[in-house]
Formats: structure tokens, sequence, C-alpha cells
């Protein structure tokens, strides 16, 4: 069956087919003129790299206020589940000091903070997450181009679901099965921040700073899903359009290309929260969201969202490899023939270029030097900066279980699985150069 491209898709082609002229025209006569600002938008920028947790790709918060929103939300996902927890805070009401529980985060607000919040952790390599000079500015670097207050001003909107969300508790629990068939699982409680605070006031510096907690932190360093920018800007006013994009981002890069993936429209409003009662009209949701929104700022993503079924074929990420190299580089950056000799991982070095003679030196040392040689000419400088400049090579111990087998160490799972879905070849090559007896086993730091 012939895959059949999506309106926004198909304005992307006509744009780089034949120009914007006959591109906007495209779109006017398809009764969806903003499609083709979209798809402009997002078409005339480089990607520039943003982050959401996994886990928050594969289950959506809610998309409006749930009838009863101080309840807990459980989201559901293969073997994954996701629970949000309202907590109650301490706030001042006319002077006194109250608890109260201010309910879930909600719509297309929590979202695109989540997504700006998380960026900056994963940019900036930390968990002190700077929001801006003062409320104002914030909102503009997350893409809002008019700031409003009063009652139902934008601003008091965004205040309230950022209280919602740093108030919550967030608990991802694993299920599986052992080839013995006994069950197991693993759960992780944790809290988006611990601590954050500012001063806001009328015609008054303000600075806001966000501390998430180490447990968050840890766990998005190694789950973090790579989207671009420009396109949550353009969905920012929808949560479906935002889910959807989210959702996609995560999935088709996984895809085995010879095997695509089907799934049910009951599965999938598993996954967004839906209760399934009106899949008709869900349906429609979705393919509008998918027909005119996510497929205009997500051209690689190849998706079909038929009557009875869905299927999901192996795509490029919305941010290419080499753009999103720029960003997970460490902060503290040395150079690739020092790192050849010595750790630990994220350890600090000068950046001076230290000569190698492998003459001088000794076996183990000599066959590392050849070992990073060897990867960094099968993948080029950027590709060795980018993804082995805090790996760290160890020579097997005999009382090490994996016997005569090097160990490659990461510092986060992310890089680890990376190297291992990418640079396999290149380090199976490279160990043959080096001379080892197999390939070295890809870890991250425990």
């Amino acid at each position: 069956m012939q895959y059949r491209l999506p309106l926004g898709q198909k304005v992307f082609t006509e744009l780089n087919n034949s120009g914007p002229t006959q591109a906007a025209e495209l779109a006017r006569l398809s009764g969806a003129p903003t499609v083709f600002d979209r798809v402009s938008a997002v078409a005339s920028e480089d990607p520039v790299p943003s982050f959401l947790h996994s886990a928050l790709c594969a289950m959506s918060l809610p998309v409006r206020r749930p009838p009863d929103d101080k309840q807990p939300i459980i989201r559901a996902d293969g073997q994954y589940t996701l629970v949000i927890t309202p907590k109650a805070v301490v706030q001042n009401v006319d002077g006194q000091r109250d608890l109260k529980i201010l309910g879930v985060p909600y719509g297309s607000l929590p979202r695109v903070i989540l997504i700006h919040i998380m960026t900056e952790a994963v940019r900036t390599n930390s968990r002190q997450v700077y929001l801006g000079k003062n409320f104002t500015d914030w909102m503009k670097r997350m893409g809002f181009r008019t700031v409003s207050y009063g009652p139902r001003g934008s601003a008091t909107l965004v205040r309230d679901q950022v209280d919602r969300l740093f108030a919550c508790e967030w608990m991802i629990r694993w299920d599986g099965t052992r080839a013995t068939g006994e069950k197991e699982y693993g759960i992780k409680e944790v809290k988006l921040t611990n601590e954050y605070g500012g001063v806001d006031q009328a015609n008054a510096s303000f600075a806001r700073e966000i501390y998430l907690t180490e447990g968050f932190y840890d766990h998005l360093k190694e789950h973090a899903v790579p989207l671009n920018e420009h396109a949550i800007r353009q969905l920012k006013d929808s949560a479906t359009a935002l889910d959807l994009y989210t959702w996609l981002a995560y999935r088709l890069p996984r895809i085995n290309p010879q095997r695509p993936a089907s799934l049910s429209w009951t599965q999938l409003a598993s996954h967004f929260g839906n209760d399934g009662k009106n899949i008709r009209k869900f349906r429609q949701i979705i393919r509008e969201a998918w027909d005119k929104h996510v497929s205009a700022v997500y051209p690689q993503a190849k998706a079909e969202f038929d009557t009875g079924l869905i299927r999901l074929h192996s795509s490029p990420a919305p941010v290419p490899r080499k753009t999103l190299l720029s960003v997970i580089t460490p902060a503290a950056e040395r150079t690739i023939q020092r790192q050849r000799l010595e750790g630990p991982v994220g350890k600090k070095a000068d950046l001076k270029a230290v000569p190698i003679n492998l003459e001088e030196m000794a076996p183990d040392d000599a066959m590392k030097a050849r070992f990073f040689d060897a990867v960094e000419k099968r993948i080029g400088g950027a590709n060795m900066k980018g993804w082995f400049l805090t790996a760290t090579l160890t020579a097997p111990a005999k009382e090490d279980a994996q016997g005569d087998q090097w160990i490659l160490t990461f510092p986060t799972k992310f890089q680890a699985k990376w190297v291992s879905d990418n640079f396999i070849q290149a380090v199976e090559y490279a160990s043959r150069i080096a001379g080892f007896s197999k390939a070295p086993c890809i870890r991250e730091v425990r």
C-alpha cells in the first residue's frame, strides 16, 4: 500500500519543489491556509533541540481540567505506568498561611513549561534551571508573544500551572515477566523540584530559579527525548497536537525499519488518557491534529492514522544527530588526546593537547590510544567529541565477570545506549585495530 502524505507534508514537499507561492496556494485550496505558516516557520529555521522526559512523551497530562482535579492521574504505556499525584502546598490567603491542594496540571501550558524546564536542564548539564530576569522575560523565552496579567491573563494561567506542576509527586512503575514466569517490577518515585523561589514585585527585578530533584534530574538525563523547539512554538496552543508530536518523536525513531508497528485507536486513547468512550470523536481530533498540525512541523515522520488501525513507520528524529551533538557535549570539555589515557568519567582536565608516542606507552595505554584513534577515523572528529569525549576505556580485570573483555564506560545511560545503537560497528572495527579479543562491553557509570 502506498503511503499517503498528510496535508502538512504535502505543503512541505511543495515548498521544497516549487517554492513558497505554490505551497501557500496548496494550503489555501485545501481549506487550511495556516498549515503553510507552520510549515514555513519550521522549514526556514535550523532545528533547535528541546527535550522532554520519555515518560511524558509516551503518557500525557490531561488535555483539559478533570472533573475532580484533586485526584491522581494514571497513564499506562506497555510495561510502564505513570502516576501524578497532587500534594498540598502552603499558600498565603488574606494574610494567613494555609495548606491547599492545587490539583493536577492540565492543558497545553504545563506541557510547554515542562519542555522548557527540561530543555534548560539538559542544555546546561545542571539541575539548577534559571528561568529569566522576570516573569515576562521567562514567558517570552517560552514563545509567548504577548504577556497579560489579570484573573484570566496569560501570566496568571502560567503561574497556576507552574504551581500545580511543582506540587505534584511523580511515580514511574515498570512491570515485567522473567523467563521463569515470575513477575517482577520496579518503581521510581520523584518530585520535579523540591526547591524554588524568587521575587515578584511590580517594577522590580525578578530572579527565579528551580532546582530539579536529583532523582528526577538523573532520570531525565537517561530518558530525554530530543524535540525541535520551532515545532513546539508552532504547537504550543494545542495540548493534543503537542501530545501527538512528542509521542511520535519518542516512538518513530525506535521502530524497526523492516517491521512497522501497529496499534488500535483504543490503545492510542489509553496512551493519551482518553477513556475510550467516544473513539469516533477522538479519532477525528487526532487525525486533524496530524494532518494540519504535527505533519507540518515534523515532515520526516511517517505514520498512517487510518479509520481502523494506526501504523507507525521507522522515521528520523525531529532533530538531526549532528545538531544534537552540539547540545549534549559537556561544558567541561577536554581534548581527545588527554581522554584516551585517563579517567575517571566526567573529570575535568587540562585542555592542552598531549603528544602521543605509542612506543613509550604501557601496552594497555597503547591499546587504548589505538582504539580511540580507530573510532575517530570511522566516525569523524565531531562525533568523537560529541559522544566519546567523556568515555572511559578500562582494561579487563582478572576478577571481572567479563573475563578478557574491556569496558567502555559513559557518564549516562543515554550516551551508552546511543553509542550502542549508532556506533557499534565503529567500536567493533576499533577493537580489531587495537588488538582486543572482542569488542568492549558498553556501560553507563553505576
